[in-house]
């Protein structure tokens, strides 16, 4: 039967995680490789940010153990992998009312606040749960427990897609020491580990050089052990929660912030919702807004509000974002990291705080050469410690280093280089959901050349050092020879015994 065009339309309602699976490819989960090294990659992360969180030296253990039979791994069936993946840590913990919302709910966490951290969207952890679940139908298992506490809580549970709430199937508690902490999440997916098997390990290589001061093993379907051991005790400094930068925000946002203060005049609102802004600032940017300093924030109409938004964009005297909410690696640790090179020599920077659409960012940069780096250049990306490994060259910092002139610095493209870029925000301008890439922002390329032009400069001495070294110590060489066989010439001819001494005092470079 014709539905007529004047009947009602059925309407339906998503939620949160039915729309974010049924748009999982905007993440990183397009198919089963990528999806095996997403998921690893979100687990890893949220368990680094929770051991770094409670200050604890990060120890993570990752198993990923294929559930098919070894006839079905060499390809005689096309029947889709499953694998059961565990990652182990030994950081805070999760309080037991807290275990379900945090880990089974799209769109929940602590990282929806002003300050650096590697989660943006809250939700690659719980995605990769969700995926898990779709494609093999099995429940997920969380064990957590607090330092101080005298059990473990185990929970096995599974994810209502269409309400965005987890379901609990079953509780249990398991005794342990007080001392003991961490969480350990194991769950079943789809994957292929032949065609992610080169990523995945190139992930746990990266992030080791960006988190030297923790201890990765890494357990392969193949049963191989990969193992990276901490060289460094210290952790950077926390980064600390801050209020929003008037540059950095939206009139959403600034209705939502001017909806729940109590403050009673729009002067007050300024200087107890915004950083960097203070009663002297307020004032001469309400003047310039022509707004009025004792008006209730609340009785600001609409027109007021988008009005007062402009003013925030056109005003320029605005104080820099504080870098406080930043947390760097910092030049000791991208040092520490590269060394797993086994180059010859390693150079670092860090710029200094700069800014973009009110957001504070730092550049680190690392330059390596020599030693056991292969030729030609390679390149390591970071993003508050995440390690980007798809789309390098529609990287910011890709092309920057094709614009770099090597020859000022006596190096070629042939030379064994390694650039290491690693940016710290509060909000990357990730080019894509799924956080592979940098977009080319003038702030951030500016930065980028600016700190791999500094460690070229300092590296170019030490290698023309080490190649003048080299020079002269090859033309010592010759030259002795040389002196040699002079020497014995005229013995020969003279029938006496010549000794050459001190031919080269020490310090002579001539």
């Amino acid at each position: 039967m014709l539905t007529s065009r004047y009947s009602k339309p059925d309407v339906t309602e998503l939620s949160i995680s039915a729309w974010f699976y049924r748009n999982r490819t905007l993440a990183g989960f397009d198919n089963p490789a990528r999806s095996l090294y997403v998921s690893i990659r979100e687990l890893v992360e949220n368990s680094l940010d929770a051991c770094e969180g409670a200050g604890n030296l990060p120890d993570i253990n990752v198993k990923l153990v294929s559930q098919n039979t070894s006839n079905e791994r060499t390809g005689i069936t096309s029947a889709p992998e499953i694998f059961q993946l565990s990652v182990q840590d030994n950081g805070s913990g999760i309080h037991q009312e807290n275990i379900t919302n945090l880990i089974g709910k799209m769109l929940t966490g602590t990282k929806f606040t002003y300050k650096q951290s590697r989660g943006t969207f809250g939700l690659g952890g719980s995605l990769a749960l969700l995926y898990g679940q779709v494609t093999t139908q099995r429940p997920i298992e969380i064990v957590t427990g607090l330092r101080g506490e005298d059990y473990f809580t185990s929970i096995l549970m599974r994810l209502d897609i269409e309400r965005n709430e987890p379901e609990i199937v079953e509780e249990s508690r398991i005794p342990k020491r007080q001392n003991d902490c961490g969480t350990t999440v194991t769950f079943y997916l789809q994957g292929d580990w032949l065609r992610s098997k080169r990523r995945i390990q190139e992930y746990f290589a990266q992030t080791s050089m960006i988190v030297p001061y923790s201890s990765i093993w890494f357990q392969t379907p193949d049963d191989k052990l990969i193992e990276y051991d901490r060289v460094i005790d210290t952790l950077p400094a926390q980064a600390k929660e801050v209020k929003p930068h008037p540059h950095g925000i939206d009139v959403e946002l600034l209705k939502s912030m001017v909806s729940v203060t109590r403050t009673l005049s729009v002067a007050s609102f300024l200087t107890s919702s915004f950083q960097r802004i203070g009663a002297s600032t307020a004032k001469a940017f309400l003047t310039f807004a022509k707004v009025d300093a004792d008006q209730k924030p609340r009785d600001l109409s609409n027109e007021a509000l988008l009005d007062m938004m402009r003013a925030f964009s056109e005003y320029n005297r605005f104080s820099a974002p504080s870098a406080k909410a930043l947390s760097p690696a910092e030049e000791s640790v991208i040092h520490a990291g590269m060394m797993r090179l086994q180059p010859e020599f390693v150079t670092t920077t860090k710029r200094t705080p700069s800014v973009y659409e009110g957001h504070p960012f730092i550049i680190e940069a690392g330059v390596a050469y020599g030693g056991h780096l292969k030729n030609g250049i390679n390149l390591y990306r970071f993003a508050n410690r995440i390690p980007l490994l798809y789309d390098e060259g529609s990287d910011v910092s890709t092309r920057v280093i094709r614009n770099l002139n090597l020859k000022a610095y006596g190096l070629r493209p042939d030379n064994p280089l390694a650039f290491l870029v690693h940016i710290c925000s509060t909000r990357v301008p990730y080019k894509t959901v799924g956080k592979e890439y940098i977009a080319d922002v003038d702030a951030v390329r500016r930065e980028v050349d600016l700190g791999l032009k500094d460690c070229l400069r300092r590296l170019s001495e030490q290698v023309r050092r080490r190649n003048r070294v080299q020079k002269n110590t090859k033309r010592e060489s010759r030259l002795r020879g040389y002196y040699k066989f002079i020497s014995e010439t005229l013995g020969e001819a003279t029938q006496r015994k010549i000794v050459l001494t001190n031919l080269f005092p020490a310090g002579d470079d001539e």
